[in-house]
């Protein structure tokens, strides 16, 4: 079976190709005049464009479809890292989610008092 990810990006392909195909023969007929627009270099342009433009919208994935795919990681190097944050490269700062660092925070002491003044 075709993946999600795979759908996704061959949708998102074929909008940009038809864009590109239909702004072309616009630009080469109307913005240029280089040949009418109903000529055949209009045409053989402008409707292979609309093609893949109607082809990608009909391959459109719903964004919370998308959204809903796993990550490419395996559970076993998830849970490996997670557990040991020395061994994977992050620093005890990666390690703790929820919690503030004031020494990693680009402000000062004073800028810091400033931005809580703000917020009272």
């Amino acid at each position: 079976m075709i993946s999600v990810r795979f759908v996704a990006m061959a949708s998102t392909f074929f909008l940009v190709t038809g864009a590109l195909l239909v702004g072309d023969a616009l630009h080469g007929s109307v913005v240029t005049g280089q040949y009418p627009i109903t000529s055949p270099a209009a045409v053989l342009r402008a409707v292979p464009g609309l093609i893949c433009i109607a082809l990608g919208y009909r391959l459109r994935t719903p964004p919370s479809e998308y959204a809903a795919v796993a990550s490419d990681e395996t559970g076993d190097e998830a849970t490996d890292s997670e557990t040991d944050p020395v061994e994977s490269g992050a620093g005890p700062a990666e390690s703790e989610t929820a919690d503030f660092d004031p020494q990693m925070s680009p402000l000062s002491d004073d800028q810091f008092e400033d931005l809580d003044a703000d917020d009272e």
